[in-house]
């Protein structure tokens, strides 16, 4: 009797740019090795240089292997927060902004019965390596939640979702990518305008979440900010709930 070919597991890529934090752990290697190399040598200063050098190393790797642990299972248990802060029912409709290889949106969409959960993005590679349409439904075929997804091709600047679309909306990591505090406000006041009243936005960044808060208080939203327990990151959490409607 054949035996059945296990199905692999997903992948939900690589934040950033492989190559950039392999320079940067090679540098941090050639600094503390530098360093101990020139301890060696006679001379009160050398000895300093010595010190700063192995110092800057064991930074920059550091550095690396918190990323590193970050991008293998920080983010899980990111997503995992982020999705424990909805009193989900079922039948949401979610939008995962900048869903990348689709990890909030598969993660969304395992709490649904009879709701939906939309990925939209603009598949910069830049921003995640193999950043493609075709990865991210490769993902949610074999996370079994493929007719609950929809992926499309949207800016979070000019969505075109009619208004109080949905109940859920989640980010991570996507809106610190637009260069300019304009472009911020115009995302997080197309969020606002999208979510429905008693809809619940969560959003994860490594900056500018006091910003995005802010924003979201300007449009009438309750805003609260958490910063969870350390997952190979150092971002923080702004959870902005629309008031319902008189």
């Amino acid at each position: 009797m054949a035996k059945s070919v296990p199905k692999s597991k997903p992948d939900y890529g690589f934040d950033g740019s492989p190559f950039g934090v392999t320079i940067v752990c090679l540098a941090g290697a050639v600094c503390f090795g530098g360093g101990v190399a020139l301890i060696t040598f006679p001379g009160p200063g050398l000895k300093i240089a010595a010190f700063v050098l192995m110092l800057c190393g064991l930074l920059a790797v550091l550095v690396c292997g918190s990323y590193l642990y970050y991008v293998k299972l920080g983010k899980l248990h990111r997503r995992d927060t982020m999705i424990s802060m909805i009193d989900w029912k079922g039948t949401e409709k979610v939008l995962d902004i900048g869903t990348g290889r689709g990890l909030l949106m598969i993660g969304a969409a395992k709490k649904l019965t009879l709701g939906k959960s939309i990925g939209i993005d603009i598949w910069n590679s830049e921003d995640m390596h193999g950043n493609t349409y075709q990865n991210t439904m490769g993902n949610a075929e074999l996370e079994g939640v493929l007719e609950k997804v929809e992926v499309k091709n949207e800016d979070v600047r000019s969505m075109s979702f009619p208004n109080e679309t949905f109940d859920v909306i989640l980010s991570n990591l996507c809106i610190h990518n637009i260069p300019t505090k304009d472009g911020r406000q115009k995302a997080c006041r197309g969020i606002a305008r999208v979510l429905k009243p008693n809809g619940t936005a969560i959003i994860t960044d490594k900056s500018h979440t006091k910003e995005y808060g802010e924003i979201f208080a300007m449009e009438g939203l309750t805003v609260e900010y958490f910063r969870p327990s350390f997952d190979g990151s150092l971002r923080g959490i702004v959870k902005a709930v629309k008031k319902a409607s008189l």
